[in-house]
């Protein structure tokens, strides 16, 4: 539908502060400052506003009592990655700058480079630039990420915490359905290559892999934590080596391939002798050799509903229905923070699948012998 179109059929009431801005010919922030500090826009512009507002039937009385420079809408949210040079950040902010240019907003990204001890100090530093906030797997105490949601909307992409609205993907099938496969293919012992402690995925995978292999009969191992790569891998790979199994789920596609890499250095074979994957579908996974199993899950479309959601509720959008609209924040108030009353944000999940490719074979019996 028209952005023309749009207006037109907006109804006394219904219409939305991106309507006007639409119908004016401004953007959001400035209508915003028309009604809680008009002294900051020209009378041409004004009057346009308020003639486009009047037209519609926009209800100006949801911002008109706010009078603090602090609560105009600026037309500018953030999004909070952990590593901006890993491919899975890149893809949620990229889903998130989609929905940012169809409601024409614009988008701050913020790396911590995986420096928890910075995280909240980069985000305080932008708050006062954003209307609302996406946070990327952060790492921060769920009562540190509660309070930020109870002064700007904030949504939480690869994780879950209670009173804020979450967007996720359910990875416990898609690792069931692989430790299947493995079990298939004749292994009996499974090693897990760990992620960060402090990471709400590394608690879901580890949980999930330890009780499907203990259903299952299997053994499995659980190995230190490998990422960020560049500190924590030799420690991980070289246990291995001290009691190796014959296949590993790593943390992380990044992992997985470096594990790969560190196999193939030490003479061995990748399906041959062990069979590896990981978790993310990044591309470096499918262009390497032997190409990597793992799990896969819609990054872009996770980002796009994460800003939906925020960038919704500030335009006072009504959440539409269907998986991957903006329809699940049961428990959250108009503003975007979690309800006095203690009530819970509803997830919204996103399904993830296996995907098998060279990197898991069969078990081979005389191999297996020696390993385990």
């Amino acid at each position: 539908m028209s952005n023309e179109n749009r207006t037109e059929r907006a109804k006394p009431g219904q219409a939305t502060i991106w309507d006007v801005a639409q119908a004016a010919g401004v953007s959001i922030a400035t209508v915003s400052r028309a009604f809680s500090r008009p002294g900051k826009v020209s009378a041409a512009t004004l009057r346009r506003v308020h003639d486009a507002a009047e037209r519609l039937g926009y209800r100006t009385e949801t911002i008109v009592h706010h009078s603090r420079e602090d609560d105009e809408l600026r037309g500018l949210i953030s999004i909070v990655v952990t590593d901006l040079e890993n491919p899975i950040s890149a893809q949620y902010a990229r889903g998130v700058q989609q929905y940012c240019v169809e409601k024409n907003y614009g988008l701050m990204v913020n790396d911590t480079e995986e420096d928890t001890s910075a995280e909240l100090a980069i985000i305080k530093r932008s708050l006062n630039h954003v209307d609302g906030v996406i946070l990327d797997s952060t790492r921060m105490p769920d009562t540190a990420i509660r309070k930020l949601a109870r002064l700007k909307p904030v949504v939480v992409l690869n994780r879950v915490v209670s009173g804020v609205t979450s967007v996720t993907f359910d990875c416990a099938p898609s690792l069931r359905r692989a430790i299947e496969v493995f079990a298939r293919l004749g292994h009996r012992s499974i090693s897990y290559i760990a992620g960060p402690d402090n990471s709400w995925q590394n608690g879901l995978r580890r949980n999930t892999i330890l009780t499907t292999c203990q259903t299952m009969g299997l053994t499995c191992r659980l190995l230190p934590c490998a990422y960020p790569l560049r500190d924590n891998a030799a420690a991980a790979f070289s246990a291995f080596m001290e009691r190796p199994t014959t296949a590993v789920i790593a943390f992380n596609d990044a992992i997985a391939v470096e594990f790969i890499r560190f196999l193939e250095s030490h003479g061995v074979g990748v399906p041959q002798q062990i069979s590896v994957m990981g978790i993310d579908d990044i591309p470096m996974g499918r262009a390497i050799t032997p190409s990597l199993s793992t799990i896969s899950f819609p990054r872009r479309d996770m980002g796009h509903a994460a800003a939906k959601i925020v960038i919704d509720r500030l335009l006072h959008i009504a959440p539409g229905g269907g998986v991957g609209e903006a329809d699940r924040t049961d428990g959250v108030d108009g503003t975007g923070g979690a309800n006095d009353d203690g009530g819970d944000a509803v997830p919204l999940h996103f399904e993830s699948s296996f995907v098998q490719r060279d990197s898991i074979a069969a078990i081979n019996p005389l191999i297996a012998a020696g390993i385990g």
